[in-house]
């Protein structure tokens, strides 16, 4: 109730106009008049589904594009492209990148450009992953429900199960993807299979009491502190190698931005 209650506060009071040379950025709380004239900084944010971002001398203002309409959102990215100089824009490669340009190519119903490695990325082929993880998950969970006759264990097949409403974010006809792409999610997977996998391995010994457990320490906090400690690394490694590409990626990605606008002229 209370997401529908902000959803609907949203949608009546959060509006951006402009009026007389005046940025006027209307919250749910809060209303600013910022002089177009005054601003010196565009600050393009992938936050949030992307925001952009007004700095004066005195105050800053926030415009998040995840409240508006697919052509609102693109028409205003475009105005403040275009209306200010690029010494004042921060951070718009990797945004246009990102946001801006899927954006435009959704708006015009524009497929991603080919790369010669594609493949097809479809429903089903998730389908066949979590039928995967849940079917090991399922098997491993049956040994600690026999032993400590618990049926709790038996419901750990819903961790990745919960994972198959994620399908549904896959268009009906697939979604192309590059070998590169296809690779790093591979990797992610097999680590956190092969990852869990050893958590099992070193835990279950202790918890059947085959091991005995140091005194003063509690051995499944540790392990899964140890655990957890090496998947936020390994998300850390992944996004920074992420991180990389898109700077690389940026390029290209401006380039065809402004191509596009161009011809639209």
């Amino acid at each position: 109730m209370s997401i529908f209650f902000w959803s609907f506060l949203i949608a009546k009071y959060v509006s951006v106009s402009f009026h007389n040379g005046n940025l006027i950025l209307q919250g749910v709380f809060s209303k600013k008049d910022i002089l177009l004239s005054n601003i010196d900084i565009i600050r393009w944010s992938l936050y949030s589904h992307g925001q952009i971002i007004v700095e004066t001398a005195t105050e800053v203002g926030t415009i998040n594009l995840f409240y508006f309409k697919k052509e609102e959102e693109l028409w205003m990215i475009q105005f403040f492209r275009n209306h200010f100089p690029e010494n004042q824009q921060e951070n718009w490669d990797l945004f246009c990148h990102q946001i801006a340009l899927p954006l435009r190519n959704r708006h015009l119903n524009k497929p991603r450009t080919p790369r010669p490695d594609d493949f097809l990325h479809t429903r089903k082929r998730w389908d066949k992953l979590i039928i995967i993880f849940a079917t090991v998950t399922a098997l491993i969970s049956i040994l600690p429900a026999w032993y400590f006759q618990q049926i709790k264990y038996l419901l750990l097949p819903i961790l990745p199960l919960c994972g198959w409403f994620v399908r549904y974010t896959i268009p009906e006809e697939g979604i192309p993807v590059s070998a590169s792409e296809n690779k790093n999610f591979n990797e992610a997977s097999y680590f956190f299979g092969i990852w869990s996998v050893a958590w099992l391995i070193i835990y279950l010994p202790f918890r059947f009491e085959l091991l005995p457990a140091p005194a003063a320490i509690s051995v499944g906090w540790t392990i899964t502190f140890i655990w957890n400690f090496g998947l936020y690394w390994r998300i850390f490694l992944m996004n920074r190698r992420d991180h990389q590409k898109d700077l690389e990626d940026a390029k290209l990605s401006v380039q065809e931005w402004e191509a596009g606008n161009t011809s639209s002229d």
